[in-house]
């Protein structure tokens, strides 16, 4: 690019400094029309460019992308207070009754490894936990008619009758994307949770 050419660009950019404003005021009082025309031109291809591309596209997984930027800066400032940090970072999915009672069930089942043709004294789980200290586990035990764990919880809010329990219901999961990540989708392969854990061996939920 020549010294001219940086001047006419500087110039329709409105980037010109002072000393460079008077060199190219020289050669726009020399042929004011060509310059004008090549800044119209310009102006053109930039309207063009803008209205050829969505600027305001949405992002798939904004939030949580975000929260990715967000928790690589805190990473940078990493101390031994870190762990209180985390802990709140991870409790804040756990909001809503339905976080709460599967996460009682999951510990529950990893309490137990229930057996055909076990007694039934064999079946109760003799250690449980909830992370909301307002909800207590009454009790949890195999059912094996059910062939399930069932978990009475108190302190639970009330799950309205038209849940669809389907809609959060893991089936297949798989290891696409960067080391430590894994996607969790229901029966209609929809994406459910996205499991991260960072260099520290941290789990975050998404």
């Amino acid at each position: 690019m020549t010294k001219e050419e940086e001047l006419i660009t500087r110039w329709i950019d409105g980037e010109l400094n002072p000393k460079e404003k008077t060199e190219f005021e020289k050669l726009y009082d020399a042929r004011p029309d060509f310059y004008n025309s090549l800044r119209v031109e310009a102006n053109a291809s930039k309207d063009l460019l803008k209205s050829s591309f969505e600027f305001e596209k949405e992002i798939p997984y904004g939030d949580f992308f975000n929260n990715q930027i967000r928790k690589k800066i805190q990473d940078d400032d990493f101390d031994s207070n870190s762990s209180s940090g985390f802990l709140f970072d991870v409790l804040t999915w756990l909001r809503s009754p339905l976080t709460w009672a599967a996460t009682a069930c999951f510990i529950a089942f990893i309490s137990v490894n229930p057996q055909s043709g076990v007694n039934g004294d064999d079946n109760i789980i003799v250690s449980t936990y909830s992370p909301d200290p307002s909800v207590s586990i009454v009790s949890a035990e195999f059912n094996e008619k059910a062939n399930a764990t069932v978990i009475v919880l108190e302190g639970l809010e009330p799950v309205p009758d038209e849940t669809d329990f389907n809609e959060n219901h893991i089936t297949s999961y798989d290891r696409q994307g960067p080391p430590g990540f894994v996607q969790f989708y229901n029966n209609n392969d929809k994406l459910v949770y996205i499991l991260e854990t960072d260099e520290y061996g941290q789990p975050n939920v998404f």
